[in-house]
C-alpha cells in the first residue's frame, strides 16, 4: 500500500446546523419556489432581504444557493457563491445587466458555515457575511437600487440553483454544499431592508420583521415556507435533509471515493471529528 492509498480528514463538530445537502453537478437539483417570485414581482417590491446559511466544500467553482427566472425570456437573478466570493447578478430582459457585484475574494471558506444577507433599502445593494458588510466590487452598477419591482418576466426560484439564465427553463450552477435557513424579506416599505443590527439579531435567529418576511424555510426536515406567502417548496432531483458541520462536508465531499462503503472510519475526540478511507488494495 503506497501513502497515497490512505485519505485522512479531521474538522470541527461544531458550530452544526440542520438543512439540506446539495450534491451539485449537472442534475438538476433545486427547491422549487415559483410562487414566491411570483407574488414579488407582482407586488412590484422595492425593497428586501436575503438570508441564508450556507456551506460550501471548494472556492474553485460557481454554486447558485438562489435563483429566480423566467422561461420565455432571458430575465434572471442569481445570488451564488463564485470561487470564495458572494456574487449577485440581476439582468432585466433584454437581456440588460441591472447588477453585477462581488464581495472580496476568499469571503467564503470551504467546509465553514457562512451566514450570507443581501439587503436592498432602495438605495444601493449591501451584502453581509457572518453578520459583517462587506466591500463591494460592481463589475454593472446600471441600477444599484435594483430589487423586484420591474423584473415582471420573471416567473420562476428555486433554492440551489440558478434558474433560466438563458430563458430556457433549465437549471445551472446547481449548488453543492449544504442550506439551511432560508429567508426572502420583501416588500415596497423600508422595514424589508433589514438594517446591520436586524441582520445581526436575524443571524442568531431573533424574528425580526414578520410583517415583511414573505418567506421563510429552514429545510429542517421540511419545506413548508413558514412566510406571509405560504409557498411551500418542491423537492426536485436527489436532495437530502442533514445536519452540517464542517467535519460532514469535508467527509462528504471526499475528493476521492473509497473502495467500498465499509472502509471508512470515524471518530470523534475534544470536539473535532477525524476520518480515514482506504483508497486502494
Amino acid at each position: 500500500m503506497a501513502t497515497t492509498d490512505l485519505h485522512f480528514v479531521s474538522g470541527a463538530l461544531a458550530p452544526v446546523k440542520r438543512g439540506m445537502r446539495f450534491l451539485g453537478g449537472n442534475v438538476d437539483d433545486g427547491v422549487q419556489v415559483d410562487a414566491a417570485a411570483v407574488s414579488i414581482v407582482a407586488g412590484n417590491h422595492t425593497t428586501g432581504t436575503f438570508m441564508a446559511d450556507i456551506c460550501v466544500p471548494d472556492a474553485a467553482n460557481t454554486y447558485t444557493f438562489m435563483g429566480f427566472g423566467d422561461a420565455n425570456a432571458v430575465e434572471y437573478v442569481t445570488f451564488s457563491v463564485e470561487e470564495g466570493s458572494i456574487h449577485v447578478m440581476m439582468v432585466k430582459a433584454g437581456p440588460t445587466t441591472q447588477i453585477d457585484v462581488n464581495t472580496p475574494e476568499d469571503s467564503i471558506i470551504p467546509h465553514k458555515i457562512h451566514n450570507v444577507a443581501i439587503v436592498q433599502d432602495g438605495n444601493v445593494m449591501k451584502i453581509y457575511i457572518d453578520g459583517k458588510n462587506q466591500a463591494l466590487t460592481w463589475t454593472v452598477s446600471t441600477r444599484r437600487e435594483q430589487w423586484f419591482d420591474d423584473l415582471n418576466n420573471i416567473d420562476g426560484a428555486h433554492i440551489g440553483a440558478a434558474d433560466s439564465v438563458a430563458g430556457s427553463g433549465a437549471l445551472t450552477n446547481e449548488f453543492k454544499g449544504y442550506i439551511a435557513n432560508v429567508r426572502l424579506w420583501s416588500d415596497t416599505t423600508s422595514t424589508a431592508a433589514l438594517t446591520a443590527e436586524q441582520v445581526n439579531q436575524a443571524m442568531s435567529g431573533t424574528l425580526i420583521s414578520t410583517a415583511d418576511l414573505h418567506n421563510s424555510w429552514n429545510l429542517d426536515q421540511n419545506i413548508f415556507d413558514e412566510g406571509t406567502g405560504e409557498d411551500d417548496g418542491t423537492i426536485i432531483g436527489d436532495l437530502i435533509y442533514s445536519d452540517f458541520n464542517e467535519f460532514s462536508s469535508r467527509l462528504t465531499f471526499l475528493e476521492t471515493t473509497p473502495l467500498a462503503a465499509d472502509n471508512v472510519n470515524i471518530m470523534c475526540h475534544d470536539g473535532i471529528g477525524y476520518a480515514y478511507s482506504i483508497l486502494s488494495a
